[in-house]
């Protein structure tokens, strides 16, 4: 019979002090069945013989149950593998005394309940197991023939009688070990082929993970650098608000050394509001640019792009007017206000480079659509994009600019930014009519 394949013995070796969930639940249900069959068939032949009843017959079933007993125990002290070799070793003991004493013939009707289990067990234990098993069979179905022959003072009819039974039986025999064999071995290398995917999925898997956290890493330090990005170029507005705050400090401490009382009071009170708001303009700076994972949160989108409008100011030339229109509408969004800002800041610089000679940029809010979409509207009325350009104007690292100037990373993290939330970017422009941005989102009303 041929040695198991490498997966099986690998299968086996992994297994040294049990057969496996499902084989142990097997082997539990063989044993029940089997200790409870011969004491049925035993009292089945007392009734059917009544006192001519062979007193071989119930102390073979008396052992098969012992037998079966013992095995459980083992099986339920968690040794498996020890019971099914007590299993086949005891129903081989007991099928020497079943041959030797009753013949070949006499087991022929029952045949199958003895062989199967004991050609199944082996099966499961490997195929030397099986190859030894078969062989001892075979050699007890001879011992049962000879018995048989010799029974009947070796009769030619009866030799030939007990011949043609020994070559039967000792075929289904090795035939029922063939199919068990290559059976066994099939489920088991098809078990450590699923065992085998189960760990490459496994290993895709954990490799997906880490692609997704170093995606997630790399599209939070593409949000910093676009950050970082605003703030150089709001550098310029940013110190002109501070030159402001600062002339007036200086103006109410001048004043402040030439009043008395109240002026006196007035002049450090402004003072102090001033200096306040240069705080408030230096820590809005500092917290937009920290690199800091996203924290969405319920946004009332009219009130962000009212509190935007000033910054967003600093950004445009002086020939170009930014306009912010609400239009009424009083809708919630989910969304991170950092990223928010990054991302009108980053349209409006485009918009900005778009209209050199001047021109105007209106940031407006259209009503939900009947999904609850809420659409952030930009646009400018700047050089456009030709169809091409349009085309793939949302692919990553995708510009127009000269070398040294962009990056083709604004629209590409816009994209995945607002994807991320559940919305959409849709682009509209032609050359020479400037440039529509649409920013949907999923929105909610605005609570009373």
């Amino acid at each position: 019979m041929p040695e198991p394949s490498p997966s099986a013995r690998v299968a086996v070796a992994e297994r040294p002090t049990g057969l496996g969930r499902r084989t142990d639940a097997m082997l539990r249900g063989l044993l029940v069945m089997v200790g409870l069959y011969h004491p049925l068939l035993a009292a089945w032949m007392a009734v059917r013989l009544g006192g001519g009843l062979d007193m071989m017959v119930p102390a073979m079933a008396a052992s098969h149950v012992l037998l079966c007993l013992l095995c459980l125990i083992e099986h339920r002290a968690g040794r498996s593998l020890h019971a099914a070799v007590t299993f086949l070793a005891g129903e081989l003991l007991l099928l020497v005394l079943a041959y030797g004493y009753w013949g070949l013939a006499a087991q022929v009707r029952v045949q199958m309940v003895q062989l199967v289990p004991v050609l199944l067990v082996a099966a499961v234990l490997g195929s030397r197991p099986l190859a030894w098993t078969t062989a001892w069979l075979c050699g007890l179905m001879a011992l049962g023939a000879w018995v048989d022959a010799a029974g009947a003072l070796f009769r030619p009819d009866r030799v030939l009688h007990a011949a043609t039974d020994l070559a039967v039986s000792a075929f289904g025999a090795v035939m029922g070990a063939w199919l068990f064999h290559h059976s066994v071995t099939g489920l088991r290398e098809s078990l450590q082929e699923a065992r085998q995917r189960s760990q490459e999925l496994a290993r895709k898997r954990d490799e997906l993970q880490v692609e997704m956290q170093e995606r997630e890493r790399s599209r939070d330090q593409l949000v910093h650098a676009m950050k970082m990005d605003n703030v150089g170029r709001l550098a310029s507005g940013i110190a002109h608000d501070f030159n402001h705050l600062l002339a007036l400090i200086q103006g109410y401490v001048a004043k402040a050394r030439r009043s008395e009382g109240e002026a006196l009071q007035g002049a450090l009170q402004g003072a102090d509001s001033a200096t306040r708001r240069a705080s408030a303009v230096s820590r809005r700076l500092l917290d937009f640019s920290r690199l800091e994972p996203g924290r969405p949160q319920l946004l009332d989108a009219a009130a962000t792009l009212v509190a935007l409008a000033p910054t967003l100011e600093q950004v445009f030339d002086a020939g170009v007017r930014c306009e912010v229109d609400t239009g009424g509408v009083q809708r919630l969004i989910h969304f991170d206000p950092a990223q928010l800002e990054s991302i009108l800041l980053s349209l409006a610089v485009n918009a900005n480079q778009a209209m050199p000679h001047g021109g105007r940029f209106t940031l407006r809010l259209q009503p939900p659509d009947p999904d609850g979409r809420l659409v952030l509207q930009l646009q400018d009325t700047g050089q456009g994009m030709s169809e091409s350009v349009r085309a793939r104007c949302l692919e990553p690292f995708f510009t127009t600019k000269p070398v040294g100037q962009g990056t083709g990373l604004g629209l590409s993290v816009t994209a995945s930014l607002v994807e991320a939330a559940g919305g959409a970017v849709q682009v509209h422009s032609r050359p020479g009519d400037g440039t529509r941005i649409d920013l949907q989102f999923p929105s909610r009303p605005l609570a009373a």
